[in-house]
């Protein structure tokens, strides 16, 4: 295991630890309006790692995502806003899935007009692939913004053109094609989608998800895929990333990194099975990065079974990347949101004390699955709510990366010194430095340097001031959560709704507080919540299996506040 101290080799902009000074309130404003005076999550890690998020496309103004269950045609405006503050990196979620770029009708239309057998091979061989809009908006928006963006993805056993797509003539009824004749179509699938990638957005892709979750849980191969099958055997992974590799460097797309991205990679027989099939793909060259999604729950994996998994990846790649973050809370509405903010604080703790390593195994980036809880895959699992405001998970992620720049300041400190850069200025420099470093990390160790000291005796007396600091860091004092400023009950959602719905509420004191649900006669039928809250942000999922179709009012009363708002419940 490399030493998070010894491999460190960065110097972080100083803004980051001006972040502790800031005044963390809530924005007055509609509840779907981003807060923006809360620190940018991609300042908060600049220099340790890229902030992305997969998206539809419906998160940047565009019309309806058929594959978000239950959406209306009504998009989020702001969660263009959201993105761009927080974030520096994105995936397109479905909309680069070879269902969504492969032309299989277009295809199928060439093969059956083509006027001799030999037109009919070729063309058996070369798919037709074409961007759709929705694809070209996500990619010309990421290139507006300066983001990196991540191609996800080549090859899966799921969300594939079909069974027509392993098929002679692309019919799905059509004779299955040899291992020959699909390792040739294949190759110029891949071929294609990187012609299209380079020829449209030279040099945007970091990196493409060649192939996606070809392991089952146990360890062994998933040969149910239609992949498998017409290979007869795993090889076609290898091919994939040997096609990739092939034409990323015939465009000059270099800077593409080739993945192989899975799920439940804490799993210990899934880990291996991960490095039994990469470990021979990355000794050929053609792999340079792990996936792990962690789609996580609010107590599991822990962080030793993380780094367990990780430390198998570390030896059989170059870097590492947390593709699809989530963590769903639990069920028990007085812990679910502390419980889900723990377990998001300890996941990024182990992301960036790894990021800080030079060699194999560099955490490289971290993408959330969805951006907030109204477009997550997982239900109420980011680090926002419905209304784009910020949950307690969020705040716990600043305070790990606000506490890990306090003590990278001071390890820059201690490479400076080792250099023996003993002069007047860089003396000055460093003192200036740790004054920052103690303040943000509110530690006081204070010393004199006489006028006839000599900066040697300075630089000991520094050490082991920067080694107490060190040694202490794990007991650094962290803001508080900010205390919203007025009452507030948003805008239910989904609305309308069938069995369940989340309601957000914000409660500036503590105090006796309700929510209530009421017919159109005024009569209550439901009680979502009674008693004392502390002051703060709160989100509740109502459950109305017990109630029949039809309008009924939420209430939220909370001293002399007293507000209604009406939901729909279809069944």
């Amino acid at each position: 295991m490399k030493s998070f101290y010894s491999n460190h080799n960065k110097v972080k902009s100083t803004i980051l630890l001006s972040i502790m000074v800031l005044s963390f309130r809530l924005v007055n404003a509609q509840s779907s309006t981003i807060q923006t005076d809360v620190p940018a999550l991609k300042e908060v890690y600049a220099g340790d790692f890229y902030l992305g998020c997969l998206l539809s496309y419906a998160h940047i103004g565009f019309a309806n995502d058929p594959y978000v269950p239950g959406q209306s045609d009504v998009v989020d405006p702001n969660g263009g806003y959201l993105i761009k503050y927080h974030m520096n990196s994105m995936s397109p979620g479905n909309w680069m899935k070879s269902v969504n770029i492969v032309d299989i009708s277009g295809s199928a239309t060439a093969y059956n007009n083509a006027s001799t057998q030999f037109e009919k091979d070729s063309i058996d061989v070369h798919p037709r692939v074409k961007f759709n809009g929705n694809i070209i908006a996500q990619l010309n928006w990421a290139k507006r913004q300066g983001f990196t963006f991540r191609g996800h993805t080549l090859v899966w056993h799921n969300q594939h053109p079909g069974t027509a797509f392993f098929r002679t003539g692309y019919n799905s009824n059509g004779e299955r094609l040899s291992k020959e004749k699909m390792t040739e179509r294949m190759d110029n699938y891949i071929k294609e989608v990187i012609r299209i990638i380079h020829e449209g957005w030279p040099g945007l892709l970091s990196a493409m998800d060649v192939v996606n979750e070809a392991v089952k849980d146990d360890g062994t191969d998933r040969t149910e895929s239609e992949w498998y099958i017409t290979f007869g055997d795993s090889s076609y992974i290898m091919k994939a990333f040997e096609f990739t590799r092939k034409w990323t460097e015939y465009y000059g797309e270099t800077q593409m990194k080739l993945y192989y991205n899975d799920y439940n990679t804490h799993i210990p027989a899934k880990a291996d099975g991960i490095v039994r099939i990469c470990k021979p793909i990355y000794e050929a060259g053609y792999l340079d990065g792990i996936g792990m999604q962690d789609h996580d729950q609010y107590n599991s994996p822990t962080a030793e079974q993380w780094i367990t998994s990780y430390e198998k990846f570390e030896p059989i790649c170059d870097e590492i990347s947390v593709t699809e973050l989530d963590v769903k809370p639990s069920t028990d509405s007085a812990t679910r949101w502390a419980t889900q903010a723990n377990q998001y604080a300890a996941l990024i703790k182990c992301f960036v004390e790894r990021s800080y390593f030079s060699g194999r195994g560099k955490i490289i980036s971290v993408s959330k699955d969805g951006l907030n809880d109204k477009w997550a895959f997982v239900t109420n699992a980011s680090l926002w709510d419905a209304q784009n405001q910020c949950k307690p998970a969020f705040y716990e992620v600043v305070k790990v990366g606000i506490n890990y720049n306090a003590l990278d300041s001071l390890i820059s400190i201690t490479d400076t010194l080792s250099e023996n850069k003993y002069t007047i200025e860089s003396w000055e420099l460093l003192m200036t430095s740790l004054s920052k470093a103690q303040y943000a990390m509110n530690r006081n160790y204070s010393y004199t340097v006489s006028a006839g000291d000599s900066l040697e005796n300075a630089k000991n007396n520094l050490d082991l001031a920067i080694r107490s600091l060190v040694v202490s860091s794990n007991n650094v004092n962290e803001y508080e959560i900010p205390i919203p400023e007025q009452f507030i009950l948003s805008q239910n959602y989904p609305n309308p709704f069938n069995p369940t719905t989340t309601i957000g509420y914000q409660l500036p004191i503590s105090g006796y507080s309700t929510l209530k649900v009421y017919n159109l006669l005024g009569q209550e039928v439901a009680t979502i919540f009674e008693g004392i809250q502390s002051a703060g942000n709160y989100s509740v999922t109502f459950d109305a299996s017990g109630l029949t179709g039809g309008i009924y009012l939420y209430q939220l009363k909370a001293g002399n506040f007293v507000e209604n708002k009406k939901f729909i419940l279809l069944k």
